[in-house]
């Protein structure tokens, strides 16, 4: 197995690259922000301190960008290959980190993040479609699930490097990441076979299949077979206004729309953009708040290689039904801390310990299940002649979901407190964790024994 394996985990590793160049833009702001908000001029690119409401839309311009990505790079990946769509990803990455390397003006970091957003919504798109379309179904949530190592490390990277570097070698760093896949993926990663069948170039999804499956012409010739079955049984020429009038899809979207905002809505994107500003407002005691951002990513980076091992082992439901309860407890728990702090003037500093382990807590749980198998369903719950459409709406939701997340944070904190935020997000975990009972389990089961168990279930319509 590990034989038929080695080279199909090599390509994963490869596109997982891009999944690190993207992530890093969700946890740059952790670092710069504050650099931005500086009057020294040793740190800040500026010659001023930006204002709180444009850290915000530094902060959401990536969200914006995000919702947009997923269109232009999904026709990309149905009309020239999945290869080619992750390769055009690279490019804005590069262009929009080395914006920030050499700008001095705002205008251009928005510019920057926008266009970085763009390919951040092309990224998650494709990179779960495009690795479950060259795993095997025995392995394809483990493969799948590797994808959130890597965003973690992108995670990392900024709280490890940014708060000690100038602003320009930090983002000249960054833009060697997404030039890096840039070049080896040319020469490692073959086309999705997929893509290559429903096309009916089948000398060539024969070739791919044979480096990704080690050369086992039996393995070859069975998932030949296989795959032009489920697409026989899917129509390949598939409109856009034929997938919307489509009951089993409308199914399958649903449940991915749902998904997908609900994760959002426990707050991620919210604690990555504002974790030092988070710590500073908690008032942690000992540690600075770039250290406890440095924590975070770390424990964030770590615990993010569990999930790939029991994906396919335990299944996708108990994952996330057990990282949704573990988030909202974590949120509670967090809630309370800020509620008697600022709101009943309690004094916590014997417990000043408290946020920095919800917040572990928080990032352990998420890392359980919300992390990577939210996306590895939503990539499952769709048929291939169809996942263009689907990947790019579900892309969009979570942009969207994400974009109010984060642009109203601290307006949401002022409104009802920082205690009451929290709240909120836990009520929306809980709200997933009851949600995931309509939701099919996925594991170990082909793309049309998919369609067949969500043919037979009860989703509201």
């Amino acid at each position: 197995m590990f034989k038929i394996l080695s080279y199909t985990v090599l390509t994963v590793m490869t596109a997982d690259l891009l999944a690190t160049s993207g992530d890093v833009a969700a946890t740059w702001t952790s670092p710069i922000l504050p650099k931005l908000l500086s009057n020294d001029s040793e740190v800040n690119p500026f010659d001023h301190p930006i204002t709180e409401d444009e850290a915000s839309w530094i902060g959401s311009l990536l969200n914006i960008g995000s919702m947009v990505g997923p269109l232009p790079f999904g026709y990309i990946s149905a009309k020239f290959g999945r290869k080619v769509a992750l390769l055009c990803i690279a490019i804005p990455h590069i262009i929009s980190y080395l914006t920030f390397a050499f700008s001095k003006t705002l205008y251009l970091y928005y510019f920057a993040r926008l266009l970085g957003g763009i390919a951040v919504g092309g990224g998650y798109t494709l990179l779960p479609v495009y690795v479950a379309e060259v795993a095997e179904d025995s392995n394809r949530g483990t493969l799948t699930a590797t994808l959130n190592c890597f965003w973690t490390f992108g995670n990392l990277i900024p709280y490890v490097v940014g708060p000690y570097i100038p602003v320009v070698w930090f983002n000249v760093i960054l833009t060697c990441l997404p030039t890096v896949f840039f070049i080896t993926f040319i020469f490692v990663a073959p086309e999705s076979p997929y893509y290559l069948i429903v096309k009916n170039r089948i000398e060539d999804a024969e070739q791919a299949l044979m480096t990704l499956r080690g050369g086992n012409r039996d393995v070859v010739d069975k998932e030949i077979k296989k795959i032009q079955a489920e697409i026989a049984e899917n129509d390949a020429s598939v409109s856009m206004w034929e997938f919307f009038q489509n009951r089993l899809y409308m199914k399958g979207l649903f449940l991915s729309v749902v998904l997908t905002a609900i994760s959002q809505l426990s707050g991620i994107n919210a604690v990555l953009f504002y974790t030092q500003q988070i710590f500073d407002a908690a008032g942690v005691n000992g540690l600075s708040p770039d250290v406890s951002s440095i924590i975070i990513g770390l424990v964030t980076f770590s615990s993010s290689f569990g999930t790939p091992f029991v994906s396919d082992r335990w299944g996708r439901r108990i994952l996330m039904v057990t990282s949704f309860l573990g988030v909202a407890i974590a949120h509670l728990v967090f809630g309370i801390y800020f509620f008697l702090k600022e709101r009943k003037g309690v004094d916590v500093s014997s417990v000043s310990w408290l946020p920095l382990l919800c917040l572990v807590l928080f990032i352990i749980m998420f890392n359980v299940g919300l992390a990577a198998v939210t996306w590895t369903i939503t990539s499952e719950l769709f048929p291939t002649n169809v996942k263009s459409y689907s990947a790019s709406i579900v892309s969009c939701t979570c942009w969207i979901s994400s974009f109010f997340v984060t642009k109203f944070f601290t307006d949401l904190q002022h409104a009802i407190g920082s205690g009451e935020t929290f709240w909120l997000y836990s009520g929306s975990c809980f709200l997933g964790a009851l949600f995931m009972f309509l939701v099919p389990e996925t594991k170990g089961k082909s793309f049309q024994e998919i369609q067949e168990i969500l043919e037979q279930k009860r989703v509201l319509f």
